[in-house]
């Protein structure tokens, strides 16, 4: 019976109810909408890092990566590299020279890290082939030996494929070794940082130039069938590694680890502040309708309808009339979400600062079925929170008086 009492007393006023729960509605299309849009960011950064950047694991001789010094490599690197790619959730691993040179172009110098890869493996592990917007991976096409570098770095240095630049490095011996270079190939990634600073080299002339012996690494970069499975796979290559240190993408780069862990705390926070928003929104109904009723309510009462049957209509109004709008709005909030899971928001205008981040100018929203679940409990809560100061002052009502109100 209070059931439908309070329902109809939710529609008892309908300009005032459907402009509350359009109200409610438009605030959790916005909220879920965005969330989606911020995880789908997120989502697309991480994609970045771990296939153009970090690869899912990396493995490093001890202190290497305090100081990438030349002489701290590992040797066997064939054989290590191809244990891990039997490691039923590695897709593909690659080996790697690293080395931090000065480059010198006819219209500037410049600095970075330069990978010394194995072009065929490297392919598989990370996208950088994918990303070229000029020239070919890493092809000897004249003597000199190729080099591959960020169009960020083309521009900032006037270069092109087929342009010259001098690279010089301390080699093994602690003596300084200069090479020339050819420019064979151009890539782009979001990123703008990484595309400055970093080129690809082959290994074996890095290795030549570095003085280094044969089937020595300094890194070993790997990734796996699944994202998700890196925390599963990082002791079995441990293990294969020996007294090697292996390290996670999370734990290579920091700032990731903590931008993953801390977004789900961020978009609560959104989702709340919105629901605060509306909470009190809704309070100001409820006691409204409360206030307009005082004289009902009294002959309720006196007619024998306990305070507590009156509590639970009021609390079961409010919880409608929120659940009205909120599914309204989740449901709507869903399916503009979908659609831009498959075609691309397009924020290209703010791309200089977004790339300068790492972060795409075409994004797909996300959304977990987890957060909508959520979204829906929070939702409930809210509106029943927001029922209790109307419901208390009803309460607070006397019978007698109530119905001598006009």
């Amino acid at each position: 019976m209070i059931w439908s009492i309070a329902w109809r007393n939710v529609w008892r006023n309908k300009s005032r109810s459907i402009i509350m729960i359009v109200a409610i509605a438009l605030g959790l299309i916005a909220g879920v909408f965005a969330t989606a849009f911020m995880q789908g960011a997120v989502d697309a950064r991480i994609e970045s890092a771990t296939h153009s950047e970090l690869a899912h694991l990396q493995v490093h001789a001890p202190n290497f990566r305090d100081n990438n010094e030349t002489e701290l490599y590992m040797t066997g690197a064939k054989e290590l590299t191809g244990k891990i790619e039997e490691i039923s959730d590695v897709k593909a691993a690659s080996f790697r020279l690293i080395a931090e040179p000065f480059i010198m172009a006819a219209h500037g110098t410049g600095g970075g890290k330069m990978l010394g890869v194995v072009p065929e493996q490297e392919k598989l592990v990370t996208d950088i082939a994918q990303k070229l917007v000029d020239g070919t991976y890493l092809e000897k096409t004249s003597r000199m030996p190729p080099v591959l570098i960020g169009e960020k770095l083309s521009k900032k240095l006037k270069l092109k494929v087929g342009s010259k630049m001098n690279v010089q490095m301390v080699d093994i011996n602690g003596d300084l070794s200069s090479k020339g270079y050819r420019v064979g190939g151009i890539f782009k990634t979001v990123n703008t940082g990484f595309d400055e600073s970093t080129f690809f080299v082959v290994y074996s002339d890095l290795q030549k130039q570095l003085g280094l012996p044969d089937d020595v690494a300094h890194e070993i970069a790997m990734i796996c069938e699944n994202g998700d499975e890196v925390d599963v796979v990082k002791p079995e290559v441990q293990n294969l590694a020996g007294n090697n240190i292996v390290q996670t993408w999370k734990e290579l780069s920091p700032e990731m680890s903590i931008l993953t862990e801390s977004m789900d705390q961020y978009m609560y926070i959104f989702i709340l502040i919105i629901l605060l928003g509306l909470c009190f929104g809704i309070i100001n109904t409820m006691l409204m309708a409360v206030l307009e009723r005082v004289k009902e309510i009294g002959m309720l009462m006196a007619v024998g309808m306990n305070k507590r049957k009156i509590f639970w209509m009021i609390m079961l109004e409010s919880v409608m009339l929120t659940l009205s709008g909120g599914i309204v709005g989740v449901v709507l909030g869903s399916l503009i979400t979908r659609f831009f899971e498959t075609r691309p928001i397009d924020v290209s205008a703010f791309s200089e600062g977004l790339e300068k981040y790492g972060y795409a100018t075409q994004i797909y929203t996300s959304l977990q079925n987890e957060m909508l679940v959520t979204i829906t409990i929070l939702v409930i809560v809210t509106g029943m929170i927001s029922a209790v100061y109307p419901a208390r002052k009803a309460l607070k009502l006397n019978p007698a008086e109530a119905t001598r109100t006009e």
